[in-house]
């Protein structure tokens, strides 16, 4: 993983989990996907992703989440 998508201290285990998970896939992951591989309830996750996509570096779209910073998306 490219370190600029490395999450910094001040992160919960979730929130690694969550942008490595994202920053490693090769293409954009689906929020059922993200779901399915974390085991986050689905609100849970909406609120980590909220709060997290300008920190982590990934970006939404209709196609899923992709890491921005990580891959040539």
């Amino acid at each position: 993983m490219n370190a600029v998508c490395e999450p910094g201290n001040d992160y919960s285990d979730r929130e690694i989990l969550i942008c490595k998970i994202i920053c490693n896939s090769s293409n954009p992951i689906r929020f059922n996907d993200l779901k399915r591989k974390t085991g986050l309830h689905q609100e849970i996750l909406t609120r980590i992703l909220r709060r997290n996509i300008d920190r982590c570096n990934y970006k939404k779209t209709e196609s899923g989440y992709y890491c921005f910073t990580c891959s040539s998306q």
